[in-house]
């Protein structure tokens, strides 16, 4: 029977990037009042448009205890706001407002700051071959 070695594991390999990327994020964050689940949590919105709070509590991997206080303190600050799904109004979704515009400009530079560092020395045609390995990867665990 074959043993799993670590090294031979892209999770692996994605849960140690993914940290390494989230210690550097928190750093480039100070002093911005926007915390790294903030920042993940407008990239999701960004990416996929207005999510159920659940939706989103499960990109994020948190509790749903913890997603119900972070958007509470992002709705407080006018960065978003909740509004009824149209299709069923018990449910509702987590919706940018413009007020993120400034912030989100802020905020960006460094997160690009952050990704031009990490990239150093990596050739672009590299990076996009490993989005296509993990895309490739994903849609194999999800079916």
């Amino acid at each position: 029977m074959r043993r799993l070695d670590p090294n031979d594991s892209l999770g692996f390999h994605c849960n140690l990037t993914f940290k390494a990327f989230m210690r550097a994020l928190e750093r480039k964050l100070r002093g911005t009042g926007v915390s790294k689940a903030q920042f993940l949590a407008f990239e999701h919105l960004i990416v996929s448009g207005p999510l159920s709070q659940s939706e989103l509590v499960d990109r994020l991997s948190i509790t749903k205890a913890t997603g119900a206080r972070l958007v509470d303190r992002m709705e407080r600050d006018g960065w978003v706001k909740r509004r009824s799904d149209p299709g069923d109004g018990r449910i509702k979704r987590v919706v940018l407002t413009k007020s993120i515009t400034k912030i989100w400009s802020e905020v960006s530079q460094s997160g690009q700051e952050l990704l031009d560092q990490a990239y150093r020395g990596v050739r672009p045609a590299e990076i996009e071959m490993v989005k296509r390995v993990l895309k490739k990867v994903r849609r194999n665990l999800q079916a």
